[in-house]
């Protein structure tokens, strides 16, 4: 265009010095399309839309289907229009999408392709580059489409078979083995009245049909809140294991807060570690840089029950990647501060630390029920251990089947 530009200056100079006829007609003739083409780019980009529709939220190991609708609402034709679409590096196999189309006037096309969701996490699309110009090739325009768009995938949720929390409260949503507490709204049928039991369990109703005194047959329940603390910062995690643990103990949070939620129990997240939300979704910088960016922002998601809440859960639990922040026993302490007493403190990491083992007996000095799951598989049996020996409930989970077989008899406690 620039060369095109300077032919049509010579050419015009030519004709003034010269006053050569064909010289003004080549002249007026190069002015006359390059107006025209840059009127028609223009008449394009004017009625040019474009736009994104995908899936926001998909289940790890599910296909995300990306389309792309561009509609031309104007009289002239758009000769060709490339489209390149940067793609999401940890789930895509290619870099960038590229296609060129072409559109009638007010006629319409759509770009179409899928990502597998093969990796949890928060993944940008774009930003979607159109460029589109006239037939000559003489004027185009490139119109950038910035607007962060997000695709979140959902860590795996393993069924849990079971997975039974006892409480110190009397009252409660879901059955329990244990025999201390009775919920008086639950009532499952009368019997005979015994010495001891309270008046105010008289059933005067079945008293009065056979004669003498019944009570009440009260359901055990439980009710507690728990409070999941995914660890994520980077020295809790040997170098050779540090991914594979690190999602493995996301997923078993994953897993137990789907359970316990669908049980009707109130469930609250907290992690220790990087949340890209609190970043604009633009991960840059040293792990320094984003660590004095997360200053003063835990990701969690407060207590809380119902199918809504479990989505929120599972949200921040897609987002949340590795951070060398907060070290695990700090994190303990810190989320103990806002449980009540006799709530239940699910602490999933990968190695044991005295500065861990010495929070979680706090924590179970101040009342509250205290779970430590380790995942990474050097050492997760003896972390496991050596938990036990300190007098809290451990487990080992280094696969996702040792999620997939919890049964009563390992997780109650």
């Amino acid at each position: 265009m620039p060369g095109l530009i300077i032919l049509t200056v010579v050419l015009l100079g030519a004709a003034f010095f010269t006053r050569f006829t064909f010289l003004f007609l080549a002249s007026y003739l190069l002015i006359a399309v390059l107006v025209l083409t840059h009127l028609w780019v223009w008449r394009m980009r004017r009625g040019l839309r474009v736009r994104r529709e995908f899936a926001r939220r998909v289940f790890q190991d599910e296909t995300v289907t990306v389309t792309i609708y561009i509609e031309n609402q104007s009289l002239l034709p758009v000769p060709w229009l490339s489209v390149r679409e940067a793609l999401p590096t940890r789930i895509a196999t290619y870099d960038a999408l590229r296609q060129v189309v072409r559109l009638r006037p007010k006629g319409s096309t759509t770009i179409e392709y899928t990502l597998p969701a093969t990796h949890r996490g928060y993944h940008r699309l774009g930003p979607l580059q159109v460029r589109f110009g006239d037939v000559f090739g003489l004027a185009s325009q490139d119109l950038l489409i910035d607007t962060a768009e997000f695709v979140i995938v959902y860590p795996q949720v393993i069924p849990i078979e079971a997975f039974q929390v006892e409480s110190n409260t009397p009252f409660g949503d879901m059955r329990s083995h244990q025999r201390i507490y009775h919920d008086p709204l639950r009532v499952v049928g009368a019997r005979d009245y015994e010495p001891g039991d309270s008046q105010r369990l008289i059933n005067w109703k079945a008293t009065a049909a056979v004669g003498h005194l019944m009570v009440r047959s009260l359901e055990p329940a439980v009710s507690h809140e728990v409070q999941i603390l995914v660890d994520l910062d980077h020295a809790s995690y040997s170098r050779m294991w540090r991914g594979p643990a690190s999602e493995m103990a996301v997923t078993a949070a994953a897993s137990l807060a789907t359970f316990m939620l669908e049980n009707r129990q109130s469930v609250g997240i907290v992690v220790n570690g990087l949340d890209p939300i609190y970043l604009g979704g633009v991960r840059g910088g040293s792990h320094e840089e984003m660590r004095e960016r997360m200053s003063g922002r835990v990701p969690h998601v407060p207590i809380g029950r119902g199918r809504g809440h479990l989505m929120s859960c599972l949200d921040l639990l897609a987002r949340v990647e590795l951070l060398a922040g907060e070290n695990a026993g700090q994190a303990v302490t810190t989320a103990g501060r806002s449980l009540p007493w006799g709530a239940t403190l699910i602490v999933l990491t990968g190695l044991r630390s005295n500065e861990l083992l010495a929070s979680l007996v706090a924590q179970r000095k101040l009342g509250h029920r205290v779970i430590v799951v380790f995942t990474d598989g050097s050492a997760a049996t003896l972390a496991a251990g050596a938990a036990r020996a300190a007098g809290l409930t451990a487990f080992a989970i280094t696969d996702k089947e040792h999620v997939r077989v919890w049964r009563d008899d390992r997780a109650a406690v």
